[in-house]
């Protein structure tokens, strides 16, 4: 009867007597429904074990001491009842050996999840891995713990190249305003020194030209201060420190002084709290914003424009709203304002080089924030910048 249940023949049955046997037979009888109701049952032919053995990730049982426990895997040159009882640090590189420990020490004493990216080991056959670590409870013990690591070796590989490629951009940009600042400063210089010394002898068409040479060497220099700002954002931030936004705010409306007195605008500021940010960028970001609506006023109407920050304790976020009464804009071209060159509007009418807004996405982006707006012609314009007090990865 045994031989013939090791044999995969679990529908075979005792016969039971009354001998002193018989508790044995049907002990067997027990067995042999299990082993069939095991064979049989689709929960566990489509279940957990089918999807974890199947699983593209390794996936790892370690008790309190690391040794494995569990490993669905095979390396290379290895199999997992190999593995089994090994322990895990001789499968994590020496040099991140600490690191990880601390790791795994944290999930054992918290419980509480966490991953970590790391380089592989030579002979596991991948290059890069992302590993999620998380407590395995026995009641309310924690009596070990699970490592699920997933290839990632393609995915940095095109981090890589992005970053080299971002920062040959950034070299491109650097060296090209230099380069073409230069020649325009040329063109200013000896422009203005024409108007001054020939400006009787040219005469009105000769006077127009100059003018209009000199105004598009005055907006191409614009552009150029531009764009090197929106490629700088991220690159040349500054650390996030405390920042008084209300203080910002009312330094930028000194620098704009000149500009708000000109339109006869009001500008009402609103409680702006203080927020782990670049001070720098928090500044262009709302110089921008009140730029952009003292700029964009409707004829005959006085400029309206309010700064104010509403803080959400529960998702730990700022919610900062720059409101005007101006000429305001289609919603179906939200998308669309906050990219670079573009522009709703002729550069006839409105100065500007149609990059400040992307500029105030990017900040936003940066900070792990984000920016809309909402708005409709002629009703004015409400941009929202939502920003989290605190940084949880400062870069």
């Amino acid at each position: 009867m045994i031989a013939r249940l090791v044999a995969n023949e679990p529908h075979a049955r005792c016969r039971i007597g009354e001998g002193t046997l018989a508790p044995l037979a049907a002990a067997l009888n027990r067995l042999a429904t299990q082993l069939e109701r095991r064979g049989t049952d689709t929960s566990e032919l489509f279940g957990v074990r089918a999807l974890v053995e199947q699983s593209p990730n390794m996936m790892l049982a370690c008790d309190t001491d690391s040794n494995i426990r569990f490993f669905n895997y095979t390396t290379p040159g290895s199999s997992p009842s190999e593995t089994i009882g090994h322990s895990i640090y001789e499968y994590i590189r020496a040099d991140d050996a600490e690191r990880v420990r601390g790791i795994i020490q944290r999930v054992l004493e918290t419980g509480e999840p966490t991953g970590y990216e790391a380089q592989s080991v030579p002979s596991s056959g991948t290059e890069w891995f992302l590993c999620r670590v998380g407590p395995i409870r026995n009641g309310g013990q924690i009596i070990g713990f699970t490592m699920i690591m997933t290839d990632i070796s393609q995915l940095k590989r095109v981090q890589q190249r992005l970053e080299q490629s971002n920062r040959e951009l950034e070299s491109f940009a650097s060296v090209a305003s230099h380069d073409l600042q230069e020649p325009l400063r040329k063109i200013q210089t000896f422009g203005e020194r024409l108007k001054t010394t020939t400006s009787a002898t040219l005469g009105p068409e000769g006077s127009d030209y100059l003018e209009r040479m000199m105004n598009a060497a005055t907006r191409m220099r614009r552009l150029i201060e531009d764009l090197l700002s929106f490629s700088r954002v991220g690159s040349k931030g500054n650390p996030f420190v405390q920042t008084d936004l209300g203080r910002i705010a009312r330094e930028v409306l000194e620098d704009l002084e000149t500009a708000v007195e000109r339109s006869g605008a009001t500008v009402t500021l609103g409680e702006l709290p203080t927020l782990e940010a670049d001070p720098l960028q928090l500044r262009q970001l709302l110089q921008n914003l009140l730029s952009n609506a003292l700029k964009f006023r409707r004829e005959d109407v006085a400029p309206a424009i309010s700064a104010r920050g509403t803080i959400h304790e529960a998702s730990g976020e700022l919610e900062l709203v720059v409101e005007d009464n101006g000429i305001g804009f289609d919603e179906k071209y939200l998308d669309r304002i906050f990219e670079v060159f573009q522009r709703l509007h002729g550069r006839g009418k409105y100065e500007g080089t149609g990059i400040g807004l992307a500029i105030c996405r990017k900040i936003a982006e940066r900070h792990g924030g984000h920016i809309g707006a909402r708005s409709s012609p002629g009703h004015g314009a409400t941009f929202i910048v939502t920003l989290p007090l605190r940084q949880s990865n400062p870069r």
